[in-house]
């Protein structure tokens, strides 16, 4: 699938976790929502990593979250409800590898999905909180999201912890949220 196709579909394609919980496929997150908004996150959470003494690399943890969910634009994005995680992901990867895209690009998702390098973590933890923040705005319209929000919140202090990335994730959740 070419790049111009793969931008095509992910901004038409609703992410499905919101929709299983009633947000209406209009107002769901698309998945180049999603990437967007784990992008910025993923640059910005790294910057501050970075200022209290974390060796990574702002630029790459933002292009590895660029680029973590493009295999969706030919799998689409399969819920987790679905309880088909490995085959998801064998799904994805495969997908990945068929895009064309730069083998740069290729090895950046690689990256995420073997989570092998502290910015690879880092778009992960981002990933986990882009998700959260939306979550949180669909609860306060009224949609049932909060386990989602949750689960969200929860994965990205578990990896978080796991770095000793707890105090710049809490940090950065609170000058995300004021």
């Amino acid at each position: 699938m070419r790049l111009g196709e793969v931008l095509v579909a992910l901004s038409g394609l609703a992410r499905t976790g919101w929709m299983l919980r009633g947000v209406p496929s209009a107002t769901a997150e698309s998945v180049a929502e999603h990437l967007f908004a784990s992008t910025l996150i993923a640059y910005e959470l790294s910057v501050e990593a970075r200022r209290s003494g974390f060796n990574v690399d702002p630029e790459r943890v933002a292009v590895i979250a660029l680029s973590h969910d493009l295999a969706e634009a030919v799998v689409g994005d399969i819920s987790r409800r679905a309880g088909i995680v490995e085959a998801k992901e064998v799904a994805e990867a495969r997908a990945f590898e068929d895009l064309e895209v730069s083998e740069d690009l290729k090895e950046l998702y690689r990256e995420y999905r073997d989570g092998s390098t502290l910015e690879a973590i880092v778009a992960r933890i981002s990933d986990n909180l882009a998700t959260y923040v939306k979550a949180r705005f669909y609860a306060r319209l009224g949609f049932k999201v909060e386990g989602i929000a949750e689960d969200s919140l929860g994965k990205a202090l578990a990896l978080a912890s796991l770095k000793g990335l707890d105090g710049v994730v809490k940090s950065f959740l609170e000058r995300l949220e004021h």
